[in-house]
C-alpha cells in the first residue's frame, strides 16, 4: 500500500504544539524558531485542509480536528521510535531509566537492586539520581521514583508507600540516650530536602510529640541539603537524625544505625511512580514497579 501523508517534521511540530499548548515552549524543544513551527503546522492544516488548533488572544487549544487526529499522531511517533531503535540494535524495549533522588538511590535502590538484575537480566537498568524535575518527552527517562506530595500535572502517578520520620543514631551514642528529654545533650542532625514541603515536620514536632516541652533548641544543629549525606553522618556518630523509616532501614540491618525510640511520626511524604500512563504498561516497568513495591514492603516493616 502506497502512502501519501505529509512529512514526518510536520506531525512531530503538531505533536510537540499540542503538549505544551504552546509554540513557543515546542519551539525551544524542536529548536526551531516560533516562525518556523507556526510555518510547519499551517502547512500541515493546508495539506489535511483542516484547522488544527484554534489561536485564542493568550492560549492556543485544538480544535475537533486536531483532537481527532492527536491520538494516532502520539501512537504513530512511538511506534516509529520503537521500530528505529530495533533496526538500530538499541534494544529499546530491554533498557530501563529510572530518575530519582540521590538519597533514594543510594540507600533503597542501590542495596538491593542485584535482586532485579538477577530475576531480569534481559533488562539493562539504568539509575539517573538527581533532584531536578524531568521531562519524560525529552530526556529518555521511563519512569520517576519520588518522595514527596505531588502534584505532577498531566503525568500518570503510582502511590507507593508512606514514610514515617523517628531519631536514628549509631549504636554508640543510642547506649547513652535513655530518654527524648537526652537529645539536649547530642548534636541533632538537620536534612533540608524536606523543607520545600508545606508543613514539613522537624525535630521539634518529634519532640513535641514524644512529651518533650518547649523544644525550641531543637532547631539548632548540623544541616545537611540532602538525607542521604546525613544519614552517613549519623552512622560516624556525628550525632543523631530524625530520619526517614524506609531510607534508614538498610543502614539499621546492617547495625549501623539503630532507632533509640519507637515514636514515629508522618513524614507527610510518600514515595511514588511518575511517568507516561502508556509507559507504566510496558513490560519492563511493569517488572520493576512489581519489584520496588516488593522492595518497599520489605523495608517498611524493617
Amino acid at each position: 500500500m502506497r502512502y501519501t501523508l505529509p512529512a514526518l517534521n510536520s506531525f512531530k511540530a503538531f505533536e510537540c504544539v499540542a503538549r505544551h499548548m504552546s509554540f513557543v515552549k515546542a519551539a525551544d524543544e524542536l529548536n526551531l524558531t516560533p516562525s518556523a513551527l507556526s510555518y510547519q503546522i499551517k502547512t500541515l492544516e493546508e495539506q489535511l485542509q483542516t484547522q488544527l488548533f484554534t489561536r485564542l488572544n493568550r492560549m492556543i487549544e485544538l480544535t475537533d480536528a486536531g483532537r481527532l487526529l492527536l491520538p494516532g499522531v502520539e501512537s504513530g511517533l512511538e511506534r516509529f521510535s520503537e521500530a528505529v531503535a530495533r533496526v538500530k540494535g538499541t534494544g529499546e524495549d530491554n533498557v530501563l531509566v529510572i530518575s530519582t533522588g540521590p538519597g533514594t538511590a543510594s540507600k533503597v535502590i542501590a542495596p538491593k537492586v542485584h535482586r532485579f538484575i538477577a530475576a531480569n537480566p534481559e533488562i539493562e537498568l539504568r539509575i539517573s539520581a538527581g533532584l531536578k524535575l524531568v521531562d519524560f518527552y525529552r530526556d529518555g527517562i521511563d519512569l520517576g521514583l519520588r518522595f514527596g506530595r505531588g502534584p505532577y500535572p498531566g503525568l500518570h502517578v503510582d502511590h507507593l508507600m508512606d514514610d514515617h520520620l523517628t531519631p536514628v543514631c549509631s549504636p554508640q551514642l543510642a547506649a547513652d540516650i535513655k530518654k527524648p528529654e537526652d537529645l539536649r545533650n547530642f548534636m541533632l542532625l538537620q536534612e533540608d530536602s524536606m523543607a520545600t514541603f508545606p508543613d514539613a515536620p522537624s525535630w521539634k514536632e518529634w519532640l513535641t510529640a514524644a512529651g518533650v516541652k518547649n523544644p525550641d533548641w531543637s532547631e539548632k544543629g548540623l544541616r545537611f541539603s540532602q538525607i542521604d549525606h546525613a544519614q552517613e553522618a549519623a552512622i560516624e556518630g556525628t550525632g543523631v537524625l530524625l530520619g526517614r523509616k524506609i531510607l534508614s532501614a538498610h543502614d539499621r540491618r546492617l547495625g549501623l544505625l539503630t532507632a533509640p525510640f519507637n515514636l514515629e511520626i508522618p513524614a507527610t511524604g510518600h514515595y511514588m511512580l511518575v511517568g507516561l500512563e502508556k509507559t507504566f504498561r510496558k513490560r519492563k516497568c511493569v517488572m520493576f514497579i512489581e519489584w520496588i513495591k516488593a522492595e518497599l514492603e520489605e523495608l517498611c516493616l524493617s
